[in-house]
């Protein structure tokens, strides 16, 4: 789906430009709360403009199906509920940054570090539990609710982690040396900045994609309740 993933692409690009007179891209740069807070504004804006491509990738998996153009639809309930729960998660993600930032000038450091253990794994086994929910709603199941993805994904945890793990290696492998490439020591110019921006837009749109597709297959290995009496796993397209 070249359109889809290519304008897509583009969106995050230009929103990776827009960021750059406020998010400091030097690495070990201080960032503070403001900083955290214009960071989850624009990933939030990151998650609206990659829902389309989200629910398209699921839909490829799940049934096959090739969209041809990308599609921002606000007004679709298929895609509210999932950019309303992109956010609920972007949320849970971006507390330990918040929590961090807030205790980072606190003198109790083992008060800090047990604090920012316990959210650490609270957002973690959140998003684990929670990634099967993303292509129910995609593929509009009638079981696609948080608790049934709770459910469906109870006892696999370290199945689904072990998984994210293998398939973030090959991006970060890549991507890493990119950054360090134009972020150390003393960060990128403007020029180095853009191409940067370039590089996260293609990582970012790629992640997107690879875990959409990660997410699809679990639902279709994992999937009860949230499947529905409609739709089986090992069916997905039956309904």
């Amino acid at each position: 789906m070249p359109v889809v993933l290519g304008v897509t692409m583009l969106a995050v690009f230009a929103l990776n430009v827009l960021s750059i007179p406020v998010i400091p891209r030097k690495i070990g740069e201080p960032t503070g709360l403001g900083i955290e807070v214009l960071s989850f504004l624009i990933g939030l804006a990151q998650g609206f403009v990659l829902t389309p491509a989200a629910i398209a990738v699921h839909r490829f998996v799940l049934f096959g199906e090739r969209e041809a153009s990308y599609r921002l639809e606000p007004g679709n309930p298929r895609f509210r509920r999932f950019f309303f729960f992109t956010v609920l998660l972007q949320i849970i993600i971006v507390i330990p940054s918040a929590v961090a930032s807030l205790l980072a000038a606190s003198r109790e450091l083992s008060v800090f570090g047990l604090i920012s253990a316990v959210v650490v794994l609270f957002a973690l086994i959140a998003t684990l539990r929670t990634l099967i929910l993303f292509p129910a709603i995609a593929a509009d199941a009638p079981g696609a609710e948080w608790s049934n993805a709770w459910h469906d994904s109870k006892g696999n945890s370290w199945r689904i982690l072990f998984i994210l793990i293998a398939v973030a290696i090959p991006i970060v492998a890549v991507y890493t040396p990119l950054f360090l490439w134009f972020g150390w020591p003393d960060g990128p110019g403007l020029g180095g900045t853009v191409v940067l921006a370039v590089f996260e837009a293609a990582q970012t749109v790629i992640t997107t994609a690879a875990y959409a597709a990660v997410a699809s297959r679990l639902f279709i290995a994992l999937a009860d309740r949230l499947a529905g009496p409609r739709m089986t796993p090992s069916d997905p397209a039956a309904s």
